[in-house]
C-alpha cells in the first residue's frame, strides 16, 4: 500500500473543508415529542407469551390487536412464566420466579396482576418455589370459573397443585396429584378441576372452602397413554374438555361429575391419511369455538414417534359436533392456534419465522396480517 504523503494530505483536507463551508446550512430538526398512551385502543387483543429462551429469566408477554396486526404493548414474564387472563378478561395473571442475581441467587416466585387495558402492575402474591417451571402451555396455570381460585401446576418432579384464593390475595394450600398433570377447571363446578394421570386416567379434585381437597376421583382409563397419548392442552364445550392425540384421534371428556367419564372418541385422518404419517403436532395444537363447534388442529405429514412437536404442513378445520372435517388452510409452519372470541379470526403462531398470522375465517380463509414477534412464541391467546 503506497503512503500517502503529508501536503497531499493536507491538501485533501482543505479541498474537503472548502466543500462544507460552501453547502447550504441544515435547518434544525424540530423537537420530537414522546407521550405515554393511557390505555391500549384495541378491543380485540391476541396475547403472545415468550419464554424467550435463548435469555430464558427474561420472558416477555406480547400483546397484539387482533383485528389490524398493530403491536400494542409488552409486559416482562420473568422466568419461564405463565400466563392466564382473568375471565372478564380485564386482568392479566403471571405466574413466574425471579432469582436476585438474574440466573442465579435467591429464588421468589409469585403471582403478578397486571391491569390488561394500561398494561401496568397492579399487585402480587406469593407463591410455592415449586412451581413448574416449563414452557408455556394453556392449562398449567387455571382460574375457576366463579374467578375466586387460581391453581398453579408445581413440579419438583413430584407433582402438585397450589391453590390461590384470589379474593383474599394469597396462597392457601398445596394438593398432592402424583402421575397427574394439567388443570382443566370444571365451569359448572367453580370448586372443581381434572388433571390427566400417566395411566390414561382421569383425577377430579373439589376443593373445600379453606382450599383443601374435600374430594378426589380416580376414572377408569380413558386413554392409552402409550399407544396414543394426548396432547395437554385440551378445550372445553361445557364441561366436556376436547383433546387430540397424538396420532389423530379426538379424545372427549366429560368432567362435570365427581368422576370424570367418556364423551367420544373419533379419528380426524383417513386410513389413506394414516397410512402417510398426517397427525397433529406442535405446543398447542387445536383451537376450538365452542358456539359452533369449529376446530382447527395443526397437522403434519410423514409423522411418527416422537413427531408431536413439528410444526404444521396444513392447518385442517372440523366440527367437532359432527366429527367431519370442513377446511383444509396453508400450514404457516405452525405450532400454535388461537381464535377470537367470535370465531370470526384465527391466531398462527409460525414456528420457524417466530411470527403471528392473522387469517380471516369465512366462506374463504384469506391472510390478513403477519407480525414478528419475539424469539420463541409457543402459546397465544384472545381476548
Amino acid at each position: 500500500m503506497k503512503a500517502i504523503g503529508h501536503r497531499a494530505l493536507g491538501g485533501a483536507l482543505s479541498v474537503a473543508a472548502g466543500l462544507l463551508l460552501q453547502a447550504p446550512a441544515m435547518a434544525d430538526l424540530p423537537a420530537e415529542t414522546l407521550g405515554v398512551e393511557k390505555a391500549i385502543s384495541a378491543t380485540t387483543r391476541v396475547y403472545v407469551p415468550d419464554i424467550a429462551i435463548n435469555n430464558i429469566q427474561d420472558g416477555r408477554l406480547h400483546v397484539v390487536d387482533g383485528d389490524t396486526g398493530d403491536y400494542e404493548g409488552v409486559i416482562g414474564s420473568g422466568f419461564a412464566g405463565q400466563v392466564k387472563l382473568s375471565n372478564d378478561t380485564k386482568e392479566i395473571y403471571i405466574a413466574t420466579a425471579y432469582y436476585s442475581r438474574g440466573q442465579r441467587g435467591v429464588k421468589t416466585s409469585i403471582i403478578e396482576v397486571w391491569d390488561a387495558e394500561s398494561l401496568t402492575f397492579k399487585y402480587e402474591i406469593p407463591i410455592s418455589n415449586k412451581r413448574a417451571m416449563a414452557l408455556n402451555y394453556k392449562w398449567l396455570l387455571s382460574v375457576s370459573s366463579d374467578s375466586r381460585w387460581m391453581f398453579v401446576q408445581n413440579s419438583t418432579p413430584a407433582s402438585s397443585i397450589t391453590v390461590v384464593d384470589l379474593q383474599a390475595k394469597r396462597a392457601l394450600t398445596e394438593i398432592d396429584t402424583p402421575g397427574c398433570w394439567g388443570i382443566y377447571p370444571v365451569k359448572s363446578q367453580p370448586n372443581r378441576f381434572g388433571m390427566l394421570c400417566g395411566d390414561g386416567k382421569v383425577e377430579m379434585v373439589t376443593i373445600a372452602s379453606n382450599g383443601t381437597a374435600s374430594s378426589r376421583t380416580v376414572s377408569e382409563p380413558l386413554f392409552d397413554p402409550d399407544g396414543d397419548a394426548l396432547f395437554i392442552q385440551g378445550e372445553p364445550v361445557g364441561d366436556t374438555y376436547h383433546f387430540v392425540s397424538f396420532t389423530g384421534n379426538v379424545v372427549s371428556i366429560n368432567m362435570s361429575g365427581a368422576k370424570a367419564t367418556a364423551a367420544g372418541k373419533w379419528s380426524m385422518v383417513t386410513d389413506d391419511q394414516r397410512a402417510h404419517g398426517w397427525r397433529p403436532g406442535g405446543y398447542q395444537p387445536l383451537a376450538l369455538d365452542p358456539a359452533t363447534g369449529n376446530m382447527f388442529v395443526t397437522m403434519h405429514e410423514g409423522g411418527s414417534e416422537g413427531s408431536h412437536k413439528w410444526p404444521a404442513k396444513e392447518i385442517w378445520g372440523f366440527n367437532v359436533n359432527t366429527g367431519t372435517r370442513n377446511a383444509t388452510l396453508p400450514g404457516h409452519d405452525s405450532t400454535a392456534l388461537g381464535l377470537s372470541r367470535n370465531g370470526k379470526k384465527l391466531y398462527v403462531i409460525n414456528a420457524l419465522k417466530a411470527s403471528l398470522v392473522l387469517i380471516n375465517l369465512g366462506a374463504e380463509a384469506k391472510e390478513a396480517g403477519v407480525v414478528q414477534i419475539g424469539t420463541f412464541p409457543s402459546q397465544v391467546e384472545a381476548n
